[in-house]
């Protein structure tokens, strides 16, 4: 077994995700699809394959503990500008129970997270090509892993046709994503409770954590007529 292939499953293992013998050859399949795209389209910068395990894989499922508990419906995930799959592959495979939906607006990032669709054969994940502006249904959880203001998030969520319950934002450091909590509760986002789950992903010195936002009231969106 290689080194990444080490610290994948050692990773797994202590973040508790559940089954990991069936997980791992999951996350390796999607792994080497993604190093056999990512020289053509450049998906996601990484060194080598361990750094691509630590900093993307494992970072990605260091919250899934915490998504799993949000979930209190079917209505399952969604996780917005899904790019090269992050966070929204490693979670699916650690809750094949959960229905999840990858929404990319770029049709070179759509057709590679539809193919890695098809060869991990999750029947619960599913690939939206679209702009959130334009993406539409309900969802329990709705996932975001970028550098973009936690209020401008929300802020996009509001504009957009989608129902939500729970928005779980990837952030880094604590004391900054505090910071992104206090302007959204002096903003007009503030229909929500706010909190902070700090992340431990293995491997990884940087600090982490998860800024989220479960709304008081569920605003009811019309659907767009076909």
């Amino acid at each position: 077994m290689s080194e990444a292939s080490l610290t994948l499953l050692k990773g797994l293992e202590l973040l508790a995700v559940p089954e990991p013998d069936r997980v791992l050859p999951l996350l390796e399949l999607y792994l080497d699809e993604l190093e056999r795209w990512n020289p053509r389209f450049g998906l996601v910068n990484y060194a080598d394959r361990v750094e691509l395990v630590v900093k993307h894989v494992l970072d990605s499922l260091s919250g899934w503990s915490a998504i799993r508990g949000a979930i209190e419906s079917p209505a399952g995930v969604l996780d917005v500008g899904s790019g090269a799959g992050f966070p929204g592959i490693p979670l699916a495979a650690a809750m094949p129970d959960v229905p999840f939906t990858l929404l990319e607006r770029m049709a070179r990032r759509a057709s590679f997270l539809k193919t890695c669709a098809v060869l991990l054969r999750l029947p619960l994940l599913r690939v939206v090509q679209a702009d959130l502006s334009d993406a539409e249904g309900e969802y329990e959880v709705v996932t975001f892993r970028a550098v973009a203001p936690f209020g401008r998030f929300l802020r996009d969520m509001e504009k957009s046709r989608v129902r939500w319950h729970t928005a779980v934002a990837y952030k880094g450091r604590e004391d900054r994503a505090r910071g992104e909590i206090d302007d959204v509760r002096r903003s007009s986002e503030a229909d929500s409770d706010l909190r902070i789950v700090p992340l431990q992903p293995p491997f990884l010195s940087e600090e982490r954590c998860l800024i989220i936002a479960r709304r008081k009231t569920i605003v009811d969106k019309a659907v767009r007529p076909g």
